[in-house]
C-alpha cells in the first residue's frame, strides 16, 4: 500500500519493462568489478574522513565553556537517564532540544568520559555529510569530480575542525545536505514518497537538533533555489503534507511532552531563544556586516579565493547556491551571529567549486591564483614567525606560537611552489589536490600552538590536579568548569548569586521557576563542614584560602584550594 501522498507507481511492470529496454540496448543488468568499485566511493570516502576526524578528535581537550558544557549535558544524561529533558550541574538545560546529547550520550556509556566519545556524534555527522555529497556526485558528473567535491569541503579549514568538535552544527549540517541533495535529485528526475520522506526526516532531526533555526534554513534554502533557477520546482516538495506530519507527530510530541513538565519553555523557545536571538543584542553576539562573508572565505581557504568561480553552474549547484544566498542574507540581518552558525553552506559550495575547477582552462588561472594565495600566507607567517608581525598582536609570544608561525611558513611556501608548478604543467586541475593539501598543512604546522590553547581553555588541567589529589567532592565558588566536572564523572557543587557560571540562559532566565520546583542547585552561600575536599574559585579572586584548606593548584581562569587532611 503506498505512503499516504505518495508519488511513486506501484506496479511494477513498468520497472520490468524499463529493465527489459535496458538489457536489450545492452547495458548490462549487474555491475562490473570496475562500477561496484565506483560505486563504493561514496563509503570510502565517509569511513576515510571518519578516521581522520576521530584522530583529530582525540588528539586535543575538550575546550570550555562550549564543548565542556555540551559533553556535561550528554554525560548527566547517560548517568541519569533523563531522556526527555537535559540537564547541567543536575538542573534542567533546555536552551537546546535533546539531539545532540541523545547522539553522545551512548558514545559516552562506551567510551568513557573523554573527549573522543563526546566528539563522535560531529564526526559521525561529518563522514554522512560527505556519503552525501560523493553518492550525489558519482551519479550527476562522475568519479572525479565526486573526489574534488569532497576532498575540497572536507578540508575547508571549518569544516575540518567542526567534524571534530562538540556542537550541534556539524549535525545540523548532515541535515540541511540531506535537504539540498533531495531536493537536487527532485529537480533531475520525478518526485518520490521516499526521497521525501527522507527530506522530512532531516528535517525532523534538526528540530530536534537546534529547535525552529532549521526550518529557516530548508526553507529559506529552497526559496534561494527558486530564485536562482527561476523556477517553482524547488518549492514543491514543502507542500508535501504527510512530511510535515511525521514533524509534528515527533518533533512536536517532544515539544509538547517538555512544555508539559515546563510551561515556560514554549515561551523560551519561540521568543526568547528563537526571536529575541535574531532581533535584538541581548545574547551579545552582534557582528559587523562583513561578518559573513569574512567567515565563508576564511572557513573555505584556500579555494574560497583562488577557485576560478563561474556563472555557468548545473542545477544541482544552483539549488546549493540557494542555500548559501539564504544563508548570507538571514545571517547578516541577525543580531545573533557566530562562526559555526555558517557551515550548512560549504557542503554546496564546494560543490560549486569543483564545478568551477572541471574546465581545463579555468583551472589554469585557478592554479595561479592559488600560488599567489599560498605565497600570501606564507609571507604572513613568515612575518608572524620572524618578523614584528606577531609582536605587534602579542606583546610576548610564547616559543610554541614562534615555533608555529614558523613551520607553517615553511609549509605554505613549499605548497605556493607546487602550484607554481602545476600551473606551469599540462594537467592544472591537480590543482585541486594542493588545495586540499592546505588544511593538513595549518593542522600539522599548529598543532602544538592548538592543543596548547585547548589544554589551557579546558577542564583537563583542573580535572588532572584534583585526582591527583585524591578527588572527592568540589564545591565552585563564583565560577564553574562543566569540561572538569565531564572529566570527573560527577557533578559538583556551585555557590552563586544568580547561577550564570553555568552559561545556561534558560537557567539563570527562569531561576525562580526552577527555585519553586526544587530543581535549582547552586547555593546562595558555602555551608559550612560540607565535607568539600576542594574548593575552587576564580584565579582572578585575591582573598584569603577557605579555613582549613591549602592552595594546590592556580593557572589563569582557576585557584583550587584541598582540605588538609588531619595527621596520624
Amino acid at each position: 500500500m503506498p505512503l499516504p501522498g505518495s508519488l511513486c507507481p506501484t506496479s511494477t511492470s513498468g520497472g520490468r519493462a524499463r529493465r527489459g529496454a535496458t538489457a536489450r540496448r545492452g547495458f548490462p543488468l549487474t555491475a562490473s568489478p570496475g562500477e561496484r568499485g565506483k560505486r563504493a566511493l561514496p563509503l570510502l570516502v565517509a569511513l576515510v574522513s571518519l578516521a581522520l576526524s576521530l584522530l583529530l578528535a582525540g588528539a586535543c581537550p575538550l575546550v570550555d565553556p562550549d564543548e565542556g558544557r555540551n559533553a556535561e549535558v550528554a554525560r548527566e544524561m547517560a548517568a541519569g537517564g533523563d531522556l526527555l529533558v537535559p540537564h547541567l550541574a543536575g538542573m534542567p538545560y533546555l536552551d537546546k532540544p535533546p539531539g545532540l546529547f541523545w547522539a553522545a550520550a551512548l558514545p559516552i556509556r562506551v567510551l568513557g568520559n573523554t573527549p573522543l566519545a563526546a566528539r563522535v556524534p560531529s564526526a559521525i555527522a561529518s563522514a554522512l555529510t560527505l556519503w552525501l555529497v560523493a553518492r550525489l556526485a558519482l551519479r550527476r558528473r562522475g568519479a572525479g569530480f565526486a573526489l574534488a567535491a569532497c576532498a575540497l569541503l572536507f578540508t575547508a579549514p571549518l569544516f575540518a575542525v567542526l567534524s571534530a568538535y562538540v556542537i550541534f552544527d556539524m549535525p545540523l549540517a548532515l541535515c540541511v545536505t540531506a535537504v539540498w541533495v533531495g531536493l537536487a535529485e527532485e529537480l533531475e528526475s520525478r518526485a518520490s514518497a521516499r526521497r521525501r520522506l527522507l527530506m522530512f526526516a532531516a528535517v525532523t532531526a534538526g528540530l530536534f537538533l537546534k529547535g525552529p533555526v532549521v526550518l529557516a534554513w530548508v526553507l529559506g534554502g529552497s526559496l534561494g533555489a527558486a530564485l536562482l533557477l527561476r523556477s517553482r520546482a524547488p518549492l514543491r516538495w514543502l507542500a508535501w503534507w504527510p512530511g510535515w506530519v511525521m514533524v509534528l507527530v515527533l518533533a512536536g510530541g517532544w515539544f509538547a511532552l517538555a512544555a508539559r513538565r515546563y510551561p515556560e519553555y514554549p515561551h523560551y523557545a519561540f521568543l526568547e531563544e528563537s526571536l529575541e536571538r535574531l532581533t535584538t543584542g541581548a545574547f551579545k553576539r552582534q557582528q559587523p556586516a562583513w561578518f559573513v562573508p569574512a567567515v565563508l572565505v576564511a572557513g573555505a581557504l584556500p579555494w574560497s579565493l583562488a577557485t576560478p568561480w563561474t556563472a555557468k553552474l548545473s542545477r544541482t549547484a544552483k539549488a546549493g547556491l540557494g542555500f548559501v544566498l539564504f544563508a548570507a542574507v538571514f545571517f547578516t540581518l541577525s543580531r545573533s551571529k557566530l562562526v559555526t552558525y555558517l557551515l550548512p553552506a560549504l557542503p554546496p559550495l564546494a560543490w560549486a567549486a569543483a564545478e568551477a575547477w572541471s574546465d581545463a582552462t579555468r583551472a589554469r588561472r585557478g592554479a595561479w591564483a592559488l600560488m599567489i594565495v599560498f605565497a600570501l600566507l606564507a609571507a604572513a607567517a613568515a612575518a608572524a614567525g620572524w618578523g614584528p608581525l606577531l609582536a605587534r598582536m602579542h606583546p610576548r609570544p610564547d616559543a610554541t606560537t614562534l615555533a608555529s608561525a614558523r613551520l607553517l611558513a615553511q609549509g605554505f611556501a613549499a605548497l605556493a611552489l607546487f602550484s607554481l608548478s602545476v600551473a606551469l604543467s599540462g594537467r592544472p586541475r591537480v590543482a585541486i589536490l594542493n588545495a586540499a593539501l592546505f588544511t593538513p598543512v595549518l593542522l600539522a604546522g599548529s598543532l602544538l600552538a592548538l592543543w596548547d590553547h585547548a589544554f589551557r581553555h579546558s577542564g583537563a588541567p583542573l580535572a588532572v590536579a584534583i585526582a591527583t589529589f585524591g578527588g572527592g567532592p568540589v564545591r565552585y565558588e563564583s565560577c564553574y568548569s562543566p569540561g572538569t566536572d565531564y572529566l570527573r564523572g560527577r557533578i559538583s557543587t556551585i555557590v552563586s548569586a544568580r547561577g550564570r557560571e553555568t552559561t545556561s540562559n534558560y537557567q539563570v532566565r527562569y531561576r525562580e521557576s526552577l527555585i519553586a520546583r526544587g530543581e535549582w542547585t547552586p547555593l546562595a552561600a558555602a555551608p559550612p563542614g560540607d565535607g568539600t575536599d576542594v574548593v575552587v574559585r576564580p584565579s582572578r579572586d585575591e582573598s584569603a584560602p577557605p579555613a582549613g584548606y591549602v592552595e594546590f593548584f592556580r593557572d589563569e581562569r582557576f585557584v583550587a584550594f584541598r582540605r588538609l587532611r588531619a595527621g596520624p
